[in-house]
């Protein structure tokens, strides 16, 4: 008897593409915590060759120094604002929307490491539900931090920074 899979066929994923589908959440669940984390660490990640075969205006781009630059500056620049009492919810609307859609495009380009077609749409779901899931539980060990042991709001970020950073030195060890 077969066994559907998630990805729609009668065969079972492949260990290369559960590690895909790995990194997707793993990338996810640090967007969800640090939104320009996870796409600082797809660019590095470019840049050191783990993605090298794959081509495309996309890819060029993420390698670019400018692209470097430019991603150490917006993931540089949130882990500041983020320390600011002025700093919106992680859980409202326009940021949280913003996560899960990085989440996704990152599940997703994680994704088309793999032939399998339908790898891209599984790696952008797991990608989104888990930049859901990264926000959700930092707003509210962050809360817990700062209510229930009374740790001060900014080093709670510091120590979520410290949490982001040690999973994305994971996953980008490919």
């Amino acid at each position: 008897m077969a066994t559907a899979t998630f990805f729609g066929g009668a065969r079972r994923p492949s260990s290369s593409e559960i590690v895909l589908l790995g990194q997707a959440a793993g990338l996810g669940l640090v967007t969800g915590m640090r939104s320009m984390l996870g796409v600082r660490i797809l660019a590095s990640s470019a840049r050191r060759g783990a993605f090298d075969g794959q081509r495309g205006s996309f890819w060029r781009a993420l390698r670019s120094p400018t692209a470097q630059r430019v991603m150490s500056v917006l993931a540089g620049g949130e882990l500041l604002m983020d320390k600011l009492p002025s700093a919106p919810s992680r859980l409202s609307t326009g940021p949280l929307s913003g996560r899960l859609v990085i989440g996704a495009l990152l599940g997703a380009a994680v994704g088309a490491q793999s032939p399998e077609k339908n790898l891209r749409v599984a790696g952008a779901v797991v990608g989104a539900v888990a930049a859901a899931v990264g926000a959700l539980v930092g707003n509210r060990a962050r809360a817990w931090m700062n209510r229930g042991t009374r740790v001060p709001a900014p080093l709670g970020a510091m120590i979520e920074d410290a949490i982001a950073f040690g999973l994305g030195a994971v996953i980008a060890r490919r």
